[in-house]
């Protein structure tokens, strides 16, 4: 990744963390399900791109310790602030593929909408010799629809999205400054297919378990083996 794109990315989100937080969006719709793939308690979890800390205060609640590191200082600046209460949790303001990874240090690593930003041919080696034997990996992120399949998933999405916007959030639609903060956050994203994304999970991470979701997400979900589940 370039350091021109990467500077943008900080910018957009040093403007995205001003926005006022809403009670439902399409990441923390699964965040119940990404919980559910993780041990019930942890010594140490790492979030990759963890934005004002809405998922790593819920990590907190079931590990002893959460590093969470963010390219945006403004956006580790408002998980700070809403994160007083949480004695556990590491932020840091670091660009993830320059951060040192620990070898075999954490029992479960998480990215919420993040690795799209990220070459994940570097990531992925890093993550894996991160993480514990039999430690986990979860990860929600953007995805491109490709064939029927998808169309009709989109179908039902997008009136199910608007029922949801309504009633958890009390609009139909973001505000003017989400809407226009977003759409030009969105003019250098580019997401991966699921049949891409399955490709590229598998091939560095073996039995990957790569699905797809409504609200245009994918999850992956991925176990190091133990040396016991090698011999």
């Amino acid at each position: 990744m370039s350091d021109a794109l990467t500077e943008k990315i900080q910018r957009d989100f040093d403007r995205l963390a001003l926005l006022q937080p809403v009670n439902w969006d399409h990441n923390n719709h699964y965040h119940g399900f990404l919980l559910q793939q993780l041990s019930p308690h942890c010594e140490r979890i790492l979030d990759i791109g963890c934005g004002t800390g809405v998922f790593t205060r819920l990590l907190a609640q079931r590990a002893d310790r959460v590093t969470a590191v963010d390219l945006s200082a403004k956006m580790i600046e408002v998980a700070q602030q809403r994160s007083q209460s949480y004695a556990n949790i590491d932020f840091q303001v670091a660009d993830i593929l320059q951060w040192q990874f620990p070898f075999e240090y954490f029992d479960a690593i998480a990215s919420i909408a993040t690795v799209h930003h990220l070459p994940l041919e570097v990531l992925l080696p890093k993550i894996q010799a991160a993480l514990k034997p039999g430690g986990k990996l979860v990860i929600l992120d953007l995805v491109e629809s490709e064939g029927i399949q998808d169309l009709v998933s989109d179908g039902i999405a997008f009136p199910l999205n608007l029922t949801l916007q309504l009633l958890k959030n009390k609009r139909l639609r973001p505000t003017p400054e989400a809407i226009a903060a977003w759409q030009e956050h969105g003019m250098t994203d580019k997401y991966l297919t699921r049949s891409q994304a399955k490709q590229i999970y598998q091939q560095f991470l073996t039995e990957a378990q790569v699905r797809k979701h409504l609200f245009w997400r994918y999850s992956v979900v991925w176990e190091k083996s133990s040396p016991q589940q090698l011999n």
